[in-house]
């Protein structure tokens, strides 16, 4: 007769957990990284800026903090973090507040950013995945009372006071991501849509509030969307997008990137650069991967054995594709010029290392979805 061990062991728990570890999720943000990596050295190569120059650099030593922190939260068991939600609420309200006063409007021009001297961090970032975790557990303890239209309110309020917040850093772009991220979460959880409509209904008589509080060059770029000159960046980036034909131009080859008619080609216009120079082929396959992307996160909700797990990967996917889908089109002028970067893609310390932390989540909700005998 065997033996059947009733005793718990965290370690063993642990070790036998990491047979469900998701390797084709962590291969395809590893290709998006390498991507990013070698377009960011391109973009950079002949710049005269030394702090410029070096950006492929120290982009790569922010993808290897980022994937030793991707193996340390799969680590983790996701659901400790359920019990720590209230917690992690606040932080993320105390970073926004600390942002608000404390920001540095060097980068961007606006307070977005603490200098911590060794690099730039931007609160506004990780408070995304805090405010994921927070929210989850919001929704997994009234998943009964989410199609009333009180609780929904609830919800809504709860991730508004942070996206006001940001929103009067200024900074809409981030705000809207996180409203994307609700919005995601709620209808998972259950939501009605008459309820969705009406909110929705309700937002709309805001935005005349929303217009006058919002910044000057947020309205010039809203209103840039409707004009028959999208502007400088937009246009460039639909030259160099139009220039790299169907195989492109070659590596380190872009005309509108190597002569720097493109600007912030190495932040928010990555994309074009890689259209550019790899052409229709290589820009299709950044789409498939980030679409592939997606794919594995929602089979990942799929499977939770929770709410809150599912929760969980249904934000961090939310994210993702707001924040891919807004930049894509950004660069082809079929969406606003918004100042997302292209996840795991673009350059920047806090935004990939974020998204990094965000997989290693669903990678632990992976690695759990079922009970372990012993």
């Amino acid at each position: 007769m065997a033996t059947v061990r009733t005793s718990y062991n965290p370690a063993e728990y642990n070790r036998l957990s990491w047979r469900h570890f998701d390797f084709w999720l962590l291969l395809i943000v590893l290709a998006l990284v390498t991507i990013g990596i070698l377009m960011i050295s391109s973009a950079t190569q002949n710049s005269a800026d030394p702090d410029l120059a070096n950006a492929a650099r120290r982009q790569a030593l922010y993808a290897l903090i980022g994937v030793i922190v991707l193996i340390l939260t799969a680590t983790i068991d996701y659901r400790i973090w359920y019990n720590a939600r209230h917690v992690l609420y606040v932080l993320s309200l105390i970073f926004l507040v600390i942002t608000l006063i404390f920001g540095s409007g060097e980068i961007g021009g606006v307070g977005r950013w603490l200098d911590l001297k060794v690099f730039p961090v931007q609160p506004a970032e990780l408070a995304k995945v805090l405010l994921i975790l927070a929210l989850a557990g919001f929704l997994a303890n009234r998943t009964d009372s989410i199609r009333t239209m009180r609780t929904l309110v609830f919800s809504l309020v709860y991730i508004a006071i942070p996206a006001i917040l940001v929103f009067v850093q200024p900074n809409l772009s981030t705000a809207m991501v996180y409203l994307f991220i609700w919005l995601a979460m709620v209808i998972a959880a259950g939501a009605r849509g008459k309820h969705l409509a009406l909110l929705a209904g309700a937002g709309l008589l805001m935005l005349p509030v929303m217009w006058l509080a919002m910044a000057q060059y947020q309205r010039d770029r809203i209103t840039a969307l409707f004009s028959p000159d999208p502007g400088y960046n937009p246009t460039q980036a639909l030259i160099a997008i139009g220039g790299g034909g169907w195989l492109g131009q070659g590596y380190g080859s872009g005309t509108q990137s190597q002569l720097h008619f493109l600007k912030v080609r190495h932040t928010d216009f990555i994309f074009s650069v890689t259209a550019e120079e790899l052409g229709f082929v290589g820009a299709v396959l950044i789409v498939i991967l980030f679409g592939w992307l997606v794919y594995r996160l929602m089979r990942i909700a799929d499977r939770s054995r929770d709410g809150y797990g599912e929760f969980v990967v249904i934000g961090v996917a939310a994210m993702i594709f707001f924040h891919a889908a807004i930049n894509i089109a950004m660069n082809l002028n079929i969406g606003l010029v918004a100042g997302l970067p292209l996840p795991m893609v673009s350059y920047g310390g806090s935004s990939l290392i974020t998204m990094l932390l965000a997989i290693g989540l669903a990678e632990s909700v992976i690695m759990r979805h079922r009970k372990i005998e012993f």
